[in-house]
């Protein structure tokens, strides 16, 4: 509000900115008063001008320009123009006196009012009064008595009344004043003065010095009346605020030969202000505060004891509105209408700070003359000098004096003025702030620094306790908020210390120091400490500084300190409640139970919630329960905090507690589940399967990349199982054959389970045969290899492709295959069938992590019959063979072969045996579906490979039409750009994730129980019931749109989902800290099938699930396998079915069980590695290879085993 309020409009700060907008200067008008001024420059500075009297006058709701020119009523009455106390004079009225002793007797009149209610002061005549004549600011009622005159001059803050008697009286002299003074009370003055007070608060409220009488006579040097005499006044207190001045005039310097008439009589009054000005001069006993006139110097006259009549004058001035001010530049004007200089030439005067000056202020008790500041030569007024000197303004450069002023937060300054010298050429005489116009000025430009800090704070969270701040970080936020008087913009530095060492910390600008950016004024400036400096647990301490762009403030703040506290306040343990044991069966629907958790001692405040979840879209999760705050109590034996808790229903429940301390810092969550309602009967476990104790050191087994049979590779037909899966099974069922006519000539394409026995001879042969053969020899046939000469030999490992082992069987694994199958060519002359079979191998190997693609290809004529023998020719069977490349992907869709010697596929006649070898090399060439998407299909792409030969022969009267027939079914290669630069393999191929039993043998337990137990088999047993993978919904496609399906979602289903059935952990989970380096564990639900597949009971079938059944939405996870681990005894570890639930019927189709996080996280923790060595994407097929579990009997319906050691 305060930063508002100096931005209102009106305010300094508005015109600051008005000023700076528009390039004019513009009035902070919030900022006028009386005697002050203040507008606004376009340089963003401010000018006040002060004046000593009041310049200005509040009436008719806006400021009026003080006026006291007088003016006639219609009643005929006086008053001034726009008077600061409302001046008011007697209009003609009475029959005047005929002489002085009948004035004594007549009735009073007013004649003057000053003010106005119970603080106006009346000053009347005795007598009538003739109508006025009015000259600008006086008023005179001629002969208001025989041979005087009555004048009543208005000042700027009073009047001053006269008795201007014409002629020397023939007797004595004396005449009553009557003042009425209503809530006032006059009190005399020792000096022959008189102060009204306010008769309720005591404040002074008006003056009206001792009178003085001079005559007509003037000194020219001085320009003064220097005859003057003090009149005596007598007060007679007469009651009820009315009081008599008796007024008697010297008789003896009304009877001197040497007084010159008119003599004046002289009682002024003023009303007091918060600004005054006053002269004092030797000889002079009387207060001059009330005059028109301050007068300073040598006015060459001298009093009766020889002494010079020396001046000095004093002005107050209102500084408050330049408190604590910047000053540029000031200019103290005064209105210099007589000087003592008769040779017109400019003379000094001094400028002083002194103490304050009063009406008692006389030259035998002046105030304290501090400090001589300036000093000034302008001198105006002498009247020898009108046509180079007239009447007018001197001034004088104060700017020292007044900063010293605005420096110190005076709200007054005040000012002495004296001559230089004694010289009388030094006098001068100026305008009082009494004067009616042109009064004393003081102009005042000026700028302000920014203030100080008003709210220093450390966060976040921006919490104090007892003065110090508790931060969570190490790189807090500081912050502070600086106003700018003038409404700058701000920035702040900020120091920091070490509060122990009393030492600053490493910051780039050195000493601790940190600036701020620039911020609005009242905006709070902030900077964060920079990282690596801070230590949790210690306390630090920092002041601030503002700046403005031009100035700073003059100190630092304070120092506030803060303590670093990043370290969490810890889990809630232990949390215990009577009438609710956690995870156990108690109470029931609307029966209360109260909860007590321990904290650690810090934790100043304890949260807790029922039932409740925090929002997950991508789960499912909408969110539920709202979070309640408890104090903690703190004693000798801990911290707790308590609450209630009356569950709603029966069934499953969850209180969730968690420690807060004075930085904020959120602890771990504690879950707190029980059962609400009544316990199940006991039951005997169906499920007791005793584990090994875990061992941390046990290393990850080698995950499956065997050679498994090529079952189905050709890729025409979908080939599925069921049963007991053998090293070799299951064996390729009904392989379909390929037939393709091609003319004259018919060739048949089958794919082979394993080598056959004719192939196997011939190999032999032909091996025997090269062992004799010169090593230089090649086939008689001459042909030209369609490929360079670059034969490198086979491509894949003979441990699992042997060329010439008999019993090789067609083998895949996940980037290798070691394929058989047969071309059986059969061709017709016109007049006979004639035939020719070959039998191939296939070695194809791609590279994980690479773009190489590898082809080896063995062609092995095999022997037939005499009678179907085909002919002899040079090229009775001739073959292009070709590694092909079907929907692109490769840098070359047909690639050739480099045969071995230069031996090509062509065979003279069936009797030919010879066997014909080559290599084929391509590359992918690195492009995917969508390289803008980020979806697995996107980031992938599919090249099938296959070989493909065309048939030519010379057999006479046999044609062979161009064909491209002779081919297998493809490879299913796949290249994808998931993981890391790209790499390739064969999609088809399902690996094996081998789980560490050792390390986790329950989770190992309850994956081959659901594997082994429920059927049918589904469950990623073998590769022939593999898992199909699904990774996080921004890689895969599954959904009812397709777009994607959070893996957390499957998990919520099936463990956290309908809360009557969420997960209870079993209250006798065991945990194993020892298998995580931070030596801590919690509970967790273990679910298999995995929540990333498709196959997770958690995926509906409408999102493209697997699972014959996954759970419901009532029962979600208790529709489940239910298990959790123990440790009954010490050392004994057990994986049991929940005795809380129903006993298992084994044809759930899913299981989830109560175990230790470490282990349940990390019996998959190598599953990154997995999945990138074996490049597994969306939708890809996997299984989980269990070992251990060899005694347990899967097909008995109590599961009662030990693992293996």
């Amino acid at each position: 509000m305060e930063w508002a309020a100096q931005h209102a409009k009106g305010s300094k700060a508005w015109a600051i900115l008005e000023a700076k907008k528009t390039g004019k200067k513009v009035v902070a008008y919030d900022e006028t008063t009386a005697t002050s001024y203040t507008v606004a420059n376009p340089d963003g500075s401010l000018t006040t001008e002060l004046t000593s009297g009041p310049e200005r006058v509040w009436r008719g709701g806006k400021w009026r320009k003080v006026d006291v020119t007088l003016t006639r009523a219609g009643d005929g009455t006086v008053k001034a123009k726009e008077h600061p106390n409302g001046l008011r004079l007697a209009g003609k009225g009475g029959t005047a006196p005929r002489s002085l002793a009948a004035a004594q007797d007549a009735a009073p009149r007013d004649l003057v009012t000053l003010g106005s209610g119970d603080q106006a002061v009346t000053l009347q005549w005795k007598g009538g009064l003739p109508a006025p004549e009015l000259d600008g600011t006086t008023a005179r009622y001629r002969e208001a008595v025989p041979g005087a005159d009555v004048i009543v001059e208005a000042t700027r803050t009073g009047f001053e009344q006269f008795v201007e008697i014409d002629k020397k009286p023939s007797g004595s002299y004396s005449y009553t004043l009557p003042v009425k003074a209503k809530g006032l009370k006059a009190k005399a003055n020792k000096d022959g003065s008189l102060t009204f007070i306010d008769a309720r608060t005591g404040d002074r409220r008006a003056t009206m010095p001792a009178p003085v009488m001079w005559d007509a006579s003037v000194d020219k040097q001085s320009g003064e009346h220097t005859r003057r005499a003090r009149v005596d006044m007598k007060v007679v207190n007469k009651g009820t605020g009315r009081i008599d001045l008796v007024v008697t005039p010297s008789a003896d310097f009304l009877a001197d030969p040497k007084t010159k008439y008119p003599v004046t009589v002289d009682p002024s009054t003023s009303a007091l202000a918060s600004t005054f000005d006053t002269y004092v001069q030797r000889g002079e006993t009387v207060d001059w505060s009330a005059d028109t006139e301050l007068d300073f110097g040598n006015p060459g006259t001298t009093n009766a004891d020889g002494t010079t009549r020396v001046a000095r004058s004093f002005i107050h001035w209102n500084t408050t509105p330049i408190q604590d001010a910047l000053i540029i530049d000031t200019n103290l004007a005064l209105w210099n209408f007589h000087s003592g200089n008769t040779e017109c030439t400019a003379q000094s005067w001094t400028i002083w700070d002194t103490t304050a000056a009063s009406t008692s202020s006389r030259w035998t008790n002046q105030p304290t003359w501090n400090q001589q500041y300036h000093s000034s030569t302008q001198t105006r007024g002498n009247p020898s000098c009108t046509s180079t000197q007239p009447d007018g303004w001197i001034n004088a450069d104060v700017d020292t004096l007044v900063q010293a002023w605005a420096s110190a937060k005076v709200t007054r300054g005040f000012m002495g003025l004296r001559a230089a010298t004694d010289d009388t050429r030094d006098w001068k005489r100026v305008n009082s702030g009494n004067a009616t116009s042109n009064q004393p000025k003081l102009t005042v430009n000026y700028n302000y620094r920014p203030s100080d800090g008003t709210d220093r704070q450390a966060g976040a969270p921006f919490k104090s306790y007892a003065g110090v701040w508790a931060v969570n970080t190490t790189t807090p936020t500081l912050r502070d908020t600086f106003t700018d008087p003038d409404g700058d913009t701000v920035n702040g530095t900020f120091q920091v210390y070490d509060a122990a060492t009393n030492t600053p910390i490493t910051t780039p600008a050195g000493e601790g120091l940190i600036v701020s950016d620039f911020v609005a004024s009242g905006a709070p400036a902030s900077v964060t400490v920079p990282a690596g400096q801070l230590q949790d647990g210690k306390t630090y301490k920092f002041r601030t500084n503002a700046y403005d762009g031009t100035h700073y403030n003059l100190g630092w703040s304070p120092w506030t300190q803060f303590v670093v506290d990043t370290t969490e306040p810890g889990e809630p343990s232990p949390v215990t409640s009577a009438q609710y044991p956690e995870g156990s069966y108690s109470g029931g629907a609307g029966q209360a139970g109260t909860w007590t958790a321990t904290t650690v001692n810090d934790a100043n405040r304890l949260e807790y919630r029922v039932d409740g979840e925090d929002p997950d879209p991508d789960a499912g999760a909408t969110g539920s329960g709202t979070w309640r705050t408890v104090n903690t109590t703190s004693t000798t034996s801990g911290t707790t905090g308590s609450f209630a808790v009356t569950p709603a229903t029966d069934g499953a429940h969850h209180v969730e507690t968690r420690a807060i301390d004075r930085a904020d810092n959120v602890g771990t969550t504690n879950e707190y589940g029980f059962l609400a309602g009544t316990a199940p009967a006991t039951r005997a476990h169906k499920v007791d399967i005793t584990l090994n104790k875990p061992d941390p050191a046990a290393a990850d087994p080698a995950d499956w990349n065997n050679p498994y049979p090529a079952f189905g590779w050709d890729g025409w037909n979908t080939v599925t199982s069921s049963g007991t899966v053998q090293q070799d099974a299951p064996a390729l069922l009904s392989p379909k054959q390929r037939t393709t006519k091609a003319g004259d000539a018919t060739i048949t394409i089958t794919p082979l389970k394993k080598r056959t026995a004719r192939a196997a001879e011939a190999i032999k042969k032909q091996k025997a045969r090269e062992q004799k053969a010169d090593t230089g020899k090649t086939s008689t046939q001459t042909v030209t290899p369609m490929g360079a000469a670059a034969y490198t030999g086979p491509i894949l490992d003979s441990s699992w492709c042997d060329t010439t082992l008999t019993a090789q069987k067609s083998f895949i694994r996940r980037s290798e295959a070691c394929l058989l199958f047969s071309w059986n060519v059969k061709g017709n002359n016109g007049t006979k069938d004639y035939y020719q079979d070959f039998e191939l191998m296939w070695q194809f190997k791609l590279d994980p992590t690479g773009n190489t693609i590898k082809h080896w290809l063995q062609m092995t004529p095999l022997p037939s019959g005499i009678t179907d023998q085909w002919p002899s020719s040079p090229k009775a069977l001739a073959f292009n063979i070709l590694a092909s490349c079907v929907n692109g992907g490769c840098a070359d869709s047909d690639t050739g072969f480099d045969w071995e010697t230069g031996r090509t596929p062509t065979w003279t006649s069936g009797a030919d045996s010879h066997i014909a070898q080559g290599n084929a090399e391509t590359t992918w060439d690195g492009s995917v579906a969508n390289a803008s998407g980020s979806k697995d299909k996107d980031l992938s792409r599919e090249i099938p490979q296959l070989i493909q030969g065309i048939l030519t022969t010379d057999t006479p009267n046999m044609v062979v039409t161009d064909n491209h027939g002779t081919s297998p079914a493809a490879i299913p290669a796949r290249c994808d750009k998931v993981y890391g630069a790209g790499g390739c393999v064969i999609k088809n191929y399902s690996p094996g994730y081998s789980m560490n039993s050792k390390r986790y043998p329950s989770a190992a337990a309850h994956a081959w129980l659901i594997q082994n137990k429920l059927t049918p088999e589904f469950f990623g047993q073998t590769p022939v019931t593999p898992l199909h993978y699904m990774p996080s919904k921004t890689r895969n496609t599954a959904g009812a749109t397709g777009t994607g399906r959070s893996e957390t979602a499957n998990r919520y289903r099936v463990c956290r989902g309908a809360t009557a059935n969420r997960m209870v952990y079993h209250p006798r989970t065991v945990l194993h800290p020892a298998l995580a380096s931070s030596n801590s564990d919690i509970r967790s639900c273990d679910e298999y099938t995995f929540n990333s597949t498709y196959e997770s009971a958690g995926m509906p079938t409408s999102e493209g699930g697997l699972n014959p059944k996954p759970v419901s939405d009532a029962l979600q996870g208790r529709e489940c396998v239910q298990t959790y681990e123990t440790e009954p005894t010490a050392g004994t570890y057990k994986l049991y079915d929940d005795e809380r639930f129903a006993a298992p019927t084994w044809g759930e189709t899913c299981g989830r069980s109560s175990m230790s996080r470490n282990v349940n996280s990390g019996s998959m923790s190598h599953w990154g590695t997995f999945a990138s060595t074996f490049r597994v994407l969306d939708k890809d097929t996997y299984w989980v290879d269990i070992d251990g579990f060899q005694d347990c009997d899967a097909a008995a319906d109590v599961v009662r085993c030990a693992q293996r050691p």
